[in-house]
């Protein structure tokens, strides 16, 4: 078996497990959707780059989405940082040009990068009121002790071409969930109500919508041989 053939989580499982974005989303204290009974939907199949919401927004982010079942995904969030002798600040990750040009200015640099954070979760999706939903449930940590989550993040996925993902969070604490039973019930009778709604996705917080690009060509190389770096290290 070559290092690119191993599945991406053999890399994850490697490192400490640190949410992404733990302290900065509002999340749901309940699941949405039954993983049971969703699909899995084989056009977010692959390596995802997060766009930054700032052009001086930190470091890069990339999501992988690979089949858990025929019914979940197994995604993982990793966050990579430079070394000594590679300064990612100089890139500008607010658009997909920023990780082509490191992709194009760091081949071979690939000792001198490495995964800062990372995080598994088990995600399924849901449709409600002609909307997909998509449902993050963190492994790992959690499920090694036989304990259930204590938070899901749950995003609306639009998809904007056959390359962009925009996942807005759905926050868990604006008003229209305010003095609900915390049950999914309850929970997806509300999204289904407020389905357009702008207050329970954040709207006027960047922090709560996602940009993801699609990585090929030699981003995505690269991206491969800092995991195989990863892996053999």
């Amino acid at each position: 078996m070559t290092p690119k053939s191993r599945t991406w989580s053999g890399a994850a499982l490697m490192l400490v497990l640190i949410p992404l974005f733990a302290g900065l989303l509002a999340c749901m204290p309940v699941p949405i959707g039954n993983p049971e009974r969703s699909r899995i939907d084989p056009d977010l199949m692959g390596v995802w780059a997060i766009l930054a919401t700032h052009e001086s927004d930190g470091d890069p982010i990339f999501y992988v989405f690979e089949p858990y079942d025929k019914r979940t995904w197994l995604v993982t969030g990793i966050s990579l940082v430079g070394g000594s002798d590679v300064d990612l600040e100089k890139y500008d990750f607010s658009s997909y040009a920023g990780y082509e040009n490191l992709a194009s200015n760091e081949k071979g640099s690939f000792s001198q990068v490495s995964a800062d954070k990372i995080i598994l979760y088990k995600a399924w999706t849901v449709k409600l009121a002609g909307e997909i939903f998509f449902t993050w449930e963190p492994k790992g940590v959690v499920d090694s002790l036989g304990e259930d989550p204590e938070y899901w993040l749950v995003h609306k996925i639009t998809r904007t071409d056959e390359r962009t993902l925009v996942l807005n969070t759905v926050n868990g604490e604006a008003e229209p969930f305010k003095d609900i039973d915390k049950t999914r019930r309850a929970y997806e009778r509300v999204l289904k109500k407020h389905v357009d709604d702008p207050v329970i996705y954040g709207e006027s917080d960047d922090e709560l919508r996602i940009m993801l690009m699609r990585i090929d060509g030699p981003v995505l190389a690269f991206f491969e041989d800092i995991a195989d770096t990863i892996i053999s290290d």
